[in-house]
């Protein structure tokens, strides 16, 4: 646990009438005429048009490991908060936790986030450790309190599976394969008793 953290938490579009827009209006076979070449200047031909349209609608998708990671910090964050904890980030990344859980009464958890959306043999694996000068390093009690590691994928229709594991119980492994589906073998894994574990946070108390 760690108390009294000094963390900083912190077109415009005119639309003019053309020549050909009056001569529409005017019912003239000039203006008709220009009304066409209008059209086909300002916006081209009508399949032209379509496409541009299309190309514009399409969303940007983002799926590069920053962005899932900080997708899975902002769930953790809703998550936390939901279940009554105040939460905030530290500025930058120069700590090796995500999120901070307010529990009251100056009591606090450093929380280090993970999230996979990529199943391999009925479970997803997610890295323990940072890297430092071309090493990897794992997390420790001294650094983090909890691991939270989280999938939510196709599998399971968008619905999040938690796992709430405390820093000591990681044993300095680099990365851990958790699995929520089962396993082929007929054995217990090592860590199945930590999923949905939000209890070991402890329930919040009063703030302020």
């Amino acid at each position: 646990m760690a108390q009294g953290l000094g963390w900083p938490c912190a077109f415009f579009f005119n639309r003019d009438r053309s020549a050909g827009t009056m001569g529409r209006l005017s019912g003239s076979g000039a203006g008709r005429g220009d009304a066409k070449r209008g059209e086909s200047f300002q916006g081209g031909t009508k399949p032209a048009r379509a496409a541009q349209k299309k190309r514009r609608v399409a969303p940007e998708v983002r799926n590069t490991t920053k962005h899932q990671g900080d997708v899975s910090e902002m769930q953790f964050m809703i998550e936390a908060s939901n279940r009554g904890f105040g939460v905030a980030k530290p500025i930058g990344d120069n700590e090796r936790y995500d999120v901070v859980l307010d529990r009251g009464r100056r009591r606090f958890w450093r929380v280090q986030v993970k999230g996979s959306g990529v199943v391999h043999q009925n479970g997803f694996s997610v890295r323990t450790c940072w890297r430092t000068s071309g090493k990897r390093m794992p997390y420790t009690p001294k650094q983090i309190d909890f691991l939270a590691a989280v999938f939510s994928g196709q599998r399971t229709h968008g619905r999040q599976i938690w796992y709430v594991i405390p820093a000591p119980a990681l044993g300095g492994r680099l990365g851990i394969t958790l699995y929520p589906f089962g396993t082929r073998e007929d054995r217990h894994p090592q860590f199945e008793k930590y999923r949905e574990a939000w209890k070991l946070l402890g329930q919040p108390g009063p703030r302020g």
